[in-house]
């Protein structure tokens, strides 16, 4: 049975139940408004029980956070913190919510009941339907990325609970790029996927110890894909040190593999990681022998190949104490495939944070001119022009931006520096975010990436 992309949906469009519920509902009269003295208000309460799939059964799952509201009734929970009748917490040993109070008399299907992840004003969760079916697909494995500074990283995997839903994925990027991932390797391999919904779930109710016990015993960490995918993980469960040590042991080759050369397939997603994981001198490393096994070819750019010294060189500006060896990378790049907006763009930054300010903000004002829509292109030009004392012109250059609807990461992170008064950095229910969201916000579908 497989999932179409029109049936993914985000948390706007999310519903149908996602809860258990456990016990009997108890009723509670309340004395009734001066408005209407004669009509006692009916308030029940209950709890519900969080269960998930772990790849063979579902179960209670103790010590978790989750998410709970009403699913498209005419009510909602009563005496939430922030009034909006969306209930956050923790379940207890036995997997049950906090006791939820509402005006009417709900059955279990009237909840959805989610596991959380993170405790931002943004968030996003999806629901998976069978093609050409409104039924729900419970126990689907998938995989949850969100767009960051250098990479697609994993937030979240799990199997989707009994209505179909993943968990919700809370945060703190205005608009952040999520993706789901249904259909890729590593949700293809059961019993993997499996051992890394383990670990994950025992990170998430913060037993660590529970969890280092969980990756000792891992059948799947021989191969260095089953290495990589398990640093993935760990990152997203904000372990970046046991991260880097299975980066680091995916690199190890044990004899006799230690004599063959490392399929470029394998390099490709070390490099990616490390990325990920902020780690510089792998970075590049890896980007200087994937260059020079593909000197050959007719330019860095050929066949759809991915100019990996251009992509370095930006990588390695994040780093000041890598200024040298970016700059270095964006010229090979332009001695590589010629002057092109996106390596002159480049090589302007650097230039830029080097203190040779005019020849990078002439570079880039080149640049700019073929890429006015370009996220990281607006950013760093206008923040460059900020740093410089050109604070009119960035300003223009970003008014300009945020009635084109341009908006991402690095957009984020450079008006965040500069305190230019984005709609993003009010409220997230203000009517200025709802404005700018009606205007520009789109729904991000996807179906299946088989590239993870």
């Amino acid at each position: 049975m497989g999932a179409a992309a029109s049936c993914l949906a985000a948390a706007a469009w999310l519903t149908g139940p996602a809860a258990h519920a456990a016990g009997q509902d108890t009723a509670q009269a309340v004395s009734g408004t001066p408005a209407a003295p004669a009509a006692d208000i009916l308030l029940t309460t209950r709890s519900l029980t969080l269960t998930l799939w772990d790849g063979k059964r579902a179960a209670p799952a103790p010590h978790t956070p989750y998410r709970a509201f009403v699913t498209g009734k005419d009510d909602a929970i009563l005496d939430t913190p922030s009034g909006d009748g969306i209930l956050h917490g923790v379940t207890d040993g036995e997997g049950r919510t906090a006791p939820i109070r509402t005006t009417l008399r709900h059955a279990e299907d009237d909840f959805t009941l989610i596991r959380r992840i993170g405790d931002g004003p943004w968030g996003h969760f999806f629901q998976l339907h069978s093609s050409g079916s409104p039924e729900p697909l419970p126990g689907w494995p998938y995989i949850m990325t969100m767009r960051q500074r250098w990479g697609e990283a994993w937030v979240d995997l799990g199997y989707t609970n009994r209505q179909g839903a993943t968990a919700y994925f809370s945060h703190d990027v205005p608009a952040g790029a999520i993706s789901l991932h249904i259909d890729a390797q590593v949700t293809r391999d059961g019993p993997c996927f499996a051992e890394l919904d383990a670990v994950n779930r025992a990170f998430a109710r913060n037993d660590a110890e529970g969890a280092r016990a969980l990756i000792d015993g891992m059948r799947c960490t021989r191969s260095a894909d089953q290495k990589l995918d398990l640093a993935r993980l760990l990152l997203a469960a904000g372990q970046p040190g046991l991260a880097r040590h299975w980066l680091l042991q995916a690199r190890q080759r044990p004899f006799p593999d230690m004599f063959k050369p490392v399929d470029p397939g394998e390099r490709r997603k070390r490099l990616e990681v490390a990325r990920l994981l902020g780690m510089p001198d792998l970075v590049l490393q890896e980007s200087n022998i994937l260059q020079d096994s593909a000197a050959g070819k007719r330019g860095a750019r050929a066949t759809g190949a991915v100019d990996l010294a251009n992509n370095t060189a930006y990588y390695l500006a994040d780093f000041p104490d890598y200024l040298p060896q970016a700059e270095e990378q964006a010229r090979r790049s332009l001695d590589r495939v010629g002057p092109r907006p996106y390596n002159q763009g480049t090589l302007g930054w650097i230039l830029a944070l080097r203190g040779q300010t005019a020849d990078g903000l002439r570079l880039m004002h080149t640049a700019y001119r073929d890429l006015p829509r370009d996220e990281e292109m607006v950013a760093d030009y206008g923040l460059a022009l900020w740093r410089s004392g050109q604070r009119d012109q960035a300003t223009r250059l970003w008014d300009e931006a945020q009635r084109e609807c341009v908006w991402g990461v690095r957009m984020h992170a450079a008006l965040r520096e500069a305190g230019y008064p984005h709609p993003y950095f009010l409220p997230a229910d203000s009517d200025a975010v709802n404005d700018y969201r009606a205007r520009c916000a789109k729904p991000r579908i996807k179906a299946k990436t088989a590239g993870l």
